[in-house]
């Protein structure tokens, strides 16, 4: 991630806590970070890819720690404590966003950012449900479930208690005590031997969401408009020199970070072209660029 990035990102997020995602405009960030609203578009495409950008780094960042965690020598029980401990600390860290999100239900989420929360909440819950498998063994396999949705909500009830008071308790004490009260319900659970409330298959299908590719540049609706485009040159005066702004143009979006500069550079060299206006037009809204 590039120093600028960072910089942008810092900033946005002391925003998005103080007023809110919805009510943080670009241009505040902007004015914040010391560059231009055309400067903030050479690093993210809107505001929403930003958001992305954000919620993907928070990703990493527990990916890296889980990794980490699973590459230790130590017991399943000792690694779900540190999996929560580091959860906790995390989501602490991150306080003022996530009281955000919860605060700003009606957030406009696009496609990529959805997906990646469905990805996040499922990794989550798998890698917690192989931890809750390797230490109760193969008598809990049909409680796996139930005892996912036991420990979610221990965890986010302790949560909540952490953010009014955080110097309540360590958030490896909150662990500890969170996986004793898992081993209590858990003995009573199969000594009772009541059947599952929640079957596996049942969750297992809800958890069962596609992957998909952080780098994809949603570009093939913008490259199907510049074919548009060229379509109806036919009787342009200029149509030779049209044809290379769009030539430049169709280079420009299917590189892997476009820049901005040229790609209005190129619909610029396009605006007299009045039959396709309304096709300019929503090649700069999808890169937010006045024309």
């Amino acid at each position: 991630m590039k120093e600028k990035e960072k910089v942008i990102i810092d900033s946005a997020l002391k925003f998005f806590a103080q007023k809110g995602y919805s009510s943080t405009s670009v241009q505040e960030i902007a004015n914040d970070c010391g560059i231009s609203k055309g400067a903030f578009y050479l690093y993210f495409k809107s505001k929403d890819s930003l958001l992305y950008t954000i919620m993907h780094y928070f990703y990493e960042e527990v990916v890296s720690a889980f990794k980490d965690i699973a590459e230790k020598e130590s017991t399943p029980r000792q690694k779900m404590i540190e999996q929560m401990t580091f959860m906790l600390d995390h989501s602490l860290k991150h306080k003022d966003v996530i009281i955000m999100q919860t605060r700003e239900q009606a957030i406009p989420l696009n496609d990529s950012i959805k997906q990646l929360i469905v990805q996040m909440q499922t990794e989550l819950q798998q890698n917690t449900i192989k931890t809750i498998y390797e230490i109760y063994g193969d008598d809990s396999q049909k409680y796996l479930y139930d005892l996912l949705i036991i420990q979610e909500g221990l965890f986010h009830s302790f949560l909540k208690t952490l953010f009014l008071n955080q110097a309540m308790v360590t958030t490896q004490a909150a662990a500890e005590y969170i996986l004793k009260r898992l081993d209590s319900m858990y003995l009573d659970i199969k000594e009772s031997k009541e059947e599952p409330l929640v079957s596996n298959q049942f969750l297992s299908q809800l958890m069962r969401k596609p992957k998909i590719n952080f780098m994809e540049h949603n570009n093939e609706k913008i490259i199907i408009t510049i074919d548009t485009i060229r379509s109806k040159l036919e009787y342009s005066a200029n149509k030779e020199d049209l044809e290379v702004s769009l030539d430049v143009l169709l280079e420009e979006v299917r590189n892997t970070e476009p820049r901005l500069p040229i790609i209005k550079g190129m619909l610029s060299n396009l605006h007299e072209h009045k039959a396709s206006r309304e096709e300019q037009k929503l090649i700069a809204d999808f890169y937010h660029i006045s024309i």
